[in-house]
């Protein structure tokens, strides 16, 4: 639903604007440097979300005052692909839906609440806020637990194979890819449908 390139991307545009003297480019590669490999760990359970927050930026020498700058700069600056809206007013006519998501509690719920796409879902699951976090399968089934609904009766759609289709591939779930880039399945990743947006859903 969020193209959170292009978020991240504005979001990253306004702190570099604000704290570095950097160029850009060197900036961007930088901070992608220090933030996918700290996602990594996080997926994998050797740091906490609070120690990732706060360490890709030190690694890039800032304070955590950046950290909060940032955060609140992925808020202001979310965009949801074209396609999102409709395809969730849609879907939610025809079927009980429910959003999880990982990342930094409070930084989702302003995506939610300057986006208004919240009411399309029965339920919102923010990882963090129930102590879980992807890939882990128990996130999906506290989902499924609030849905009253069963595995074998539900989609996980999402767009990373490796933290939603590796939860619902934990989780006993089939898995919707939806694949914007024409990118290569990941090895032992199970995917039961692949589509190019939100809208072939």
């Amino acid at each position: 639903m969020v193209d959170y390139a292009q978020t991240e991307r504005l979001a990253l545009h306004e702190i570099h604007r604000r704290f570095f003297r950097t160029g850009r480019s060197e900036f961007l590669r930088q901070f992608h440097a220090a933030n996918e490999p700290l996602w990594a760990a996080y997926r994998e359970h050797r740091i906490t979300l609070a120690e990732l927050r706060l360490e890709r930026w030190a690694r890039m020498g800032a304070l955590p005052p950046v950290a909060s700058a940032f955060e609140d700069a992925l808020g202001r600056n979310v965009t949801l692909f074209s396609e999102a809206r409709a395809a969730l007013r849609r879907l939610s006519r025809r079927f009980r839906l429910a959003l999880v998501t990982d990342g930094i509690a409070h930084v989702q719920r302003a995506k939610l609440s300057r986006t208004r796409i919240g009411g399309f879902f029965e339920h919102v699951v923010i990882a963090p806020e129930v102590g879980l976090r992807k890939p882990d399968g128990e996130l999906l089934h506290h989902a499924l637990n609030l849905l009253e609904a069963k595995a074998d009766d539900a989609l996980m759609v999402g767009d990373s194979p490796v933290s939603d289709g590796g939860c619902a591939e934990a989780a006993g779930v089939d898995f919707c890819w939806v694949n914007r880039t024409g990118a290569s399945p990941t090895p032992g990743i199970p995917v039961h449908r692949t589509v190019a947006d939100l809208g072939t859903v």
